[in-house]
């Protein structure tokens, strides 16, 4: 391959990768909680904004996969209380549901692994309620942080205008 050819290749590799990055393609967000027996961690999609709010456009008894491409895998490694809703030591798939509008669910789904499209509801064991609050400035990259709290914790989400979280408290 002469030199102009491996260079035009080289652009166009560059330029398909800028491309990819930009569209949130294959970006990944990571959140860590430390608490005494090990850390609560998530693992999701950080897709961009760029006009399309899927929080708010969630419909009334529809699923989100909180993110993009693979499924959000939460883990932790002690039994966890958010508000009445107990969740056992482990890994799950996460997911968001409208339950009416401006009223969200966080759903926890035994089963990990899958692509974030292949929800099974026959896998849902627990949801708890998340607080809904607008935010001043929007958010261009979805995000999910785990949020330190007496006695346990937060876990927040953030996209476009909309803020949701939900509390839980660690067993001990």
């Amino acid at each position: 391959m002469n030199g102009k050819k491996a260079l035009g290749l080289m652009i166009c590799v560059f330029l398909v990768a800028a491309s990819f990055a930009q569209m949130g393609g294959g970006a990944r967000g990571k959140g860590e909680l430390k608490i005494a027996s090990g850390s609560i961690t998530i693992d999701y999609g950080r897709p961009p904004l760029n006009g399309q709010d899927r929080v708010s456009q969630l419909q009334p008894g529809m699923f989100w996969r909180m993110g993009n491409n693979q499924a959000t895998v939460f883990n932790t490694p002690s039994d966890l209380t958010f508000g009445s809703t107990k969740v056992p030591k482990g890994a799950y798939s996460l997911w968001l549901k409208t339950s009416a509008p401006g009223k969200y669910e966080l759903v926890f789904n035994s089963q990990t692994g899958q692509w974030g499209t292949q929800h099974d509801p026959s896998k849902d064991f627990a949801t708890a309620p998340m607080k809904l609050e607008k935010l001043q400035s929007p958010v261009e990259l979805f995000t999910i942080d785990l949020k330190s709290a007496p006695g346990g914790g937060a876990l927040v989400l953030t996209w476009g205008t909309t803020l949701l979280t939900s509390d839980f408290k660690v067993a001990q």
